[in-house]
């Protein structure tokens, strides 16, 4: 299983580079790194950090999951894909695990620049790894069917905007148990642990929870979503 793996995560991380998404990536992470030193200073950053490094692994996961697709539909690249011995779980896992190693190193470099070191290393580091698995998996059920990045990116403008509405919660202007079952809530929360003085034991366990659970149900149905594809290639 891992060598298929391997060799589809090289052929993704290439795309990446092809499309310049790793060069993007660095550039916006070191403009933000130089806007969280200049913040740093006035103290109590954490609540926009949250905000704004939550939307690294979304675009990440979500919009370059989708460029990627439809960079190999008009390449020809998911016909080849489609009648080859590769596996379908493998094609979605690369994709998503590659996005996420470029997210947790991107998201790590905002976090340090804005708030020191002083936060929960493994909960941010599993914040920014299932938020971005998250998203990647929404984005291939999103892009599945999907031949024109235009309408792509209006499909996408609009699921974006519908799972950002937790932080209508997060910043207290509505109640959060408005958006409890929202699959991004539990990333939410796993980012305020990872910056929280202190937390239960039950909202941890209740955001571990929720967030693999919500990263298993999209999994599933981007591995659908992909078979679908596969068939109409």
């Amino acid at each position: 299983m891992m060598k298929p793996l391997a060799h589809l995560l090289k052929h993704d991380f290439r795309l990446l580079q092809r499309n310049n998404v790793i060069i993007i990536s660095l550039l916006v992470t070191a403009v933000y790194v130089g806007v969280f030193k200049a913040l740093a200073n006035f103290g109590q950053v954490e609540q926009w950090l949250v905000l704004v490094i939550f939307n690294d692994p979304a675009l990440l996961g979500f919009l370059f999951v989708g460029v990627m697709v439809l960079f190999e539909k008009n390449e020809n690249t998911i016909q080849a894909l489609a009648v080859s011995p590769m596996k379908v779980t493998h094609y979605v896992l690369s994709k998503s695990i590659a996005l996420t190693i470029i997210s947790i190193g991107c998201c790590f470099a905002m976090a340090v620049a804005g708030y020191g070191t002083h936060f929960y290393f493994f909960h941010f580091l599993m914040a920014s790894g299932l938020t971005t698995l998250l998203f990647s998996f929404i984005g291939f059920i999103v892009v599945a069917g999907q031949s024109s990045f235009n309408t792509y990116i209006l499909r996408a403008i609009g699921v974006l905007l519908l799972l950002s509405l937790p932080f209508l919660g997060y910043f207290d202007i509505v109640s959060r148990h408005w958006f409890i079952l929202f699959p991004t809530q539990p990333a939410i929360d796993l980012f305020r642990l990872a910056f929280a003085e202190q937390f239960t034991y039950g909202q941890g366990v209740l955001a571990y929870g929720m967030a693999i659970a919500w990263c298993l149900i999209t999994y599933g149905w981007a591995y659908q979503q992909i078979i679908k594809n596969f068939e109409k290639a």
